[in-house]
Formats: C-alpha cells, sequence, structure tokens
C-alpha cells in the first residue's frame, strides 16, 4: 500500500513539474515585448466606400453614379439610374466583415432567407461576396484609385 501512495506522489509531481515548465514556454511566446512586434494592416476602405461599392455589387450599377451619406453609422446609399432616370435608396449597416443593406424605408435584408454579404480587402481591392441560400455566389472586386 506504502508503495501505491509513493508511485502517486511521484507521478502527481512529475505531471506538475512538467507542466509547470510548459507554463514558462507559454509565457516566453506570449511576452508583452512580442505581442508589440505585431502590426495590423491598415484598412484602405473607409466604411462609406464599401457601402457604396456593396450597393454597386449588389445591384449591378457603376460606383461612380452611387452616393452615401453617414446616418450615425447607417450609410444612407443612393443612385439614379441612368436608363430612365428612376432614383434608388438604400441602407446598409457594417458589422465586422459583414454588411446587412435594406431599401431605405423597408426592413433589414437579415433573415435566413435572404443573401449574406461579406467583404474583404486585399492591398488595394475590395472584394464583395454574395452568397445565397443554395451556396453560389456572385464575387465583385474593386480597385482603389490611386
Amino acid at each position: 500500500m506504502d508503495k501505491i501512495k509513493t508511485l502517486i506522489s511521484i507521478l502527481i509531481l512529475t505531471i506538475t513539474f512538467s507542466s509547470c515548465g510548459n507554463r514558462k514556454d507559454e509565457e516566453k511566446t506570449n511576452s508583452k515585448a512580442e505581442l508589440e512586434k505585431v502590426k495590423l494592416p491598415e484598412n484602405v476602405f473607409n466604411e462609406s466606400e464599401i457601402a457604396k461599392y456593396s450597393i454597386s455589387a449588389i445591384m449591378n450599377q457603376p460606383p461612380e453614379i452611387i452616393n452615401v451619406r453617414d446616418d450615425d453609422g447607417i450609410y444612407i446609399v443612393s443612385y439614379i439610374r441612368k436608363d430612365d432616370g428612376k432614383k434608388f435608396d438604400y441602407k446598409i449597416k457594417i458589422d465586422g466583415n459583414k454588411v446587412t443593406w435594406g431599401n431605405s424605408n423597408g426592413r433589414w435584408r437579415d433573415s435566413k432567407f435572404d443573401e449574406k454579404i461579406k467583404f474583404s480587402e486585399t492591398d488595394n481591392t475590395l472584394k464583395i461576396v454574395q452568397t445565397f441560400n443554395n451556396g453560389s455566389e456572385i464575387v465583385k472586386e474593386f480597385q482603389k484609385a490611386e
């Protein structure tokens, strides 16, 4: 019985010491000096531009005709269609890399039946991805003028 108690004590001490060593390695990896070296990429496109290009992609309209107004974090996006002079108004909200939109006086397109819209930036390119319920996607890319 004493041998079993001794073996259990040795096992517990071995586990304790080995986990202490791993903890020190983690602390070295996550040191403040290491964290300060990480540099986050700067966004090339601001939210107003993301709202503009999102409606351009969704409505298949040229971004040059689209106007955006920031209304306390909700972007009011409008354009006049060249073909018939009809005016269209939409609202956009941006949360992380997700875009939610709706007609300016209508519901938000955020039900499970509505397409999901996400964006990503790489260098001077903004990619807008519409994903539909059936898994299909429409991807449009826009270049930032330099």
